[in-house]
């Protein structure tokens, strides 16, 4: 389910929970690493996680890096993804990985009046990173964190939040209806 976004193809919000919006900027999960299998990734450069950031809603503004700087941020926010993906699915995640960037990335805090403050990201490179971890940090150290789901798609895996237990779908109108599709299609299958 992409969308345009400063001519960049991004993925649609559909978690409905930010902290969750970074794991579904790649689908077909299950695939990772495997040798032949489409990539479905949606974060090809610096520009793609900064165009992210803010088409997810964790910045306001776009942020900026040098090429080799913007390099080593996609490196860090995609090893980072990865860990938290495994975390919220129950995979084999990495918590000492988690743990470092949750306590190098944590925001301070700015000032915004005399009994208001807003998280402050700096200004560097590293913003997108800092709010990516920020938000995960935060899923990951509460109840919300057991409402998380993955979508059942096929060649999907997007997560999203279920505090209901009855959502099956990242996007009932896409992976549910392809579902239906398939199964028709199957059940309607004449014999061989």
């Amino acid at each position: 389910m992409p969308v345009m976004v400063d001519g960049l193809r991004m993925p649609a919000i559909v978690a409905g929970d930010v902290a969750l919006e970074i794991c579904n900027t790649r689908a077909a999960w299950a695939d990772y690493g495997v040798t032949g299998v489409e990539s479905h990734e949606y974060l090809h450069s610096y520009e793609h996680v900064a165009v992210w950031a803010r088409h997810a809603g964790l910045l306001p503004d776009l942020a900026r890096a040098g090429a080799a700087e913007g390099e080593r941020v996609l490196r860090r926010v995609l090893e980072f993804r990865r860990a938290y993906y495994l975390a919220l699915t129950g995979g084999d995640p990495d918590w000492s990985l988690l743990s470092r960037y949750a306590r190098e990335y944590a925001p301070g805090l700015r000032p915004t009046g005399e009994t208001t403050a807003e998280w402050d990201y700096g200004d560097d490179a590293e913003r997108p990173l800092r709010a990516i971890v920020h938000q995960a940090a935060g899923l990951l150290a509460s109840p919300g964190s057991t409402e998380v789901r993955a979508c059942a798609g096929a060649g999907c895996g997007w997560l999203f939040r279920d505090p209901r237990g009855r959502r099956r779908w990242c996007v009932m109108a896409v992976c549910g209806n392809r579902a239906k599709v398939a199964r028709h299609a199957a059940n309607h299958r004449p014999p061989a």
